[in-house]
């Protein structure tokens, strides 16, 4: 699997626990200690589900006012956005390695004999399957009629959605050393699909026939060794009026205009964590857990919030016109927008690590490593 288990492992150990030095053999940084704030906007939990603690990439989906959900151990199931309730639940009786991308009541999972299954969401019924040449790594990316697959090999597949036929497969050379992505696609409705690339590139494609709309370079390798080399972009990139934004690990933040890919700004910034856009700004949550925040028009660092460093961080995500981010021991925190000060915070349960919390407006939903998917809102 060209190194990657072993490098994900290093990267975990340099970048969650924040090490000083690895060949140097000094001591982790401690996580910096919250310093009480005085609240001036609450976050609630509003419910919670819990799942099998994953062993891939799983991340929920807001479909038609559910959130669909998977787990490693072969789990789908549907709540309703509102209320937490359980719609439908089903056992595929199988391990899973990622999920999950939805169109109506078609699921689609990826298992660890590298088969890309679609399942009926309510009955658990597998309504075609494919094999793949390698194992899934990240959710699948739904465009129109078309599912868009990475493999672990590079390779990039699109498949119909309705009967599994396979429309085109293009291949990717990969460095030796490459960060493990679980997740840095993005669908923007029927029209494109966005792929972060290693290396630092960025693919925009169509999704009907493979080709390259345009390619952007976010980073450039650099370095003496291979490990200082390592310029992925392992989140997804951002759409939003006009622009896409992305960010590479030991690269840089960069923002590009859509129609052409001609680079707007670039600002040197390491994050595997993921990127956030509102109206005005940029936000990355940088490895060392720092939270910075960039004009989106000019790349100008407005503000920069070093409070929540070496707590593992999440990526940020815009919660109301708040930048929520979820640290490694559970808690939720609201930085205001205008200046980064944190105005909020709740302890909501979660474990480990978080993904980028999935933004739904003025709610967001929150899954750990630990499994535990929560809904928040504004109080």
């Amino acid at each position: 699997m060209r190194r990657q288990l072993l490098l994900a492992a290093v990267l975990s150990s340099l970048t969650l626990a924040g090490c000083a030095s690895w060949f140097e053999g000094s001591t982790q940084f401690q996580p910096t200690p919250l310093v009480a704030i005085k609240p001036l906007q609450t976050i609630d939990v509003k419910w919670t589900l819990q799942q099998a603690a994953p062993a891939g990439s799983f991340l929920p989906v807001y479909a038609n006012g559910n959130v669909v959900t998977a787990d490693a151990e072969g789990r789908i199931r549907s709540v309703d956005a509102l209320s937490g309730r359980v719609q439908s639940d089903v056992s595929l009786k199988q391990a899973l390695t990622a999920g999950v991308a939805v169109s109506d009541d078609t699921v689609l999972v990826g298992t660890p004999d590298a088969t890309l299954l679609a399942v009926n969401r309510v009955s658990g019924k597998v309504l075609w399957q494919q094999t793949l040449t390698s194992i899934m790594l990240e959710p699948a990316q739904i465009a129109g009629a078309v599912a868009v697959v990475r493999t672990n090999d590079g390779r990039l597949t699109g498949f119909n959605v309705a009967d599994g036929k396979q429309q085109w497969s293009v291949g990717n050379v990969l460095p030796q050393l490459t960060v493990r992505n679980n997740g840095s696609m993005r669908a923007v409705g029927r029209e494109a699909v966005m792929v972060g690339q290693a290396g630092g590139r960025l693919d925009i494609i169509n999704p009907v026939t493979g080709n390259a709309l345009w390619q952007g370079s976010v980073a450039t390798p650099r370095g003496a060794t291979e490990l200082e080399r390592i310029t992925d972009i392992t989140s997804r990139p951002v759409f939003d009026n006009g622009q896409v934004c992305a960010v590479a690990y030991q690269g840089r933040v960069a923002c590009f205009d859509a129609r052409n890919g001609s680079l707007q700004w670039a600002r040197d910034v390491s994050s595997s964590s993921g990127v956030a856009v509102d109206a005005r700004n940029v936000y990355v949550t940088a490895e060392d857990g720092s939270v910075w925040a960039y004009d989106r028009q000019t790349g100008r660092n407005v503000w920069k919030n070093d409070e929540l460093k070496y707590r593992s961080v999440s990526g940020p995500a815009l919660i109301g016109r708040f930048v929520l981010v979820v640290d490694g021991e559970g808690y939720a925190h609201l930085l205001s927008n205008e200046s980064g000060s944190i105005v909020g915070r709740n302890k909501i349960g979660t474990s480990g690590p978080v993904n980028q919390p999935v933004s739904l407006g003025s709610t967001a939903l929150v899954q750990g490593r630990d499994g535990r998917l929560a809904m928040l809102n504004l109080g």
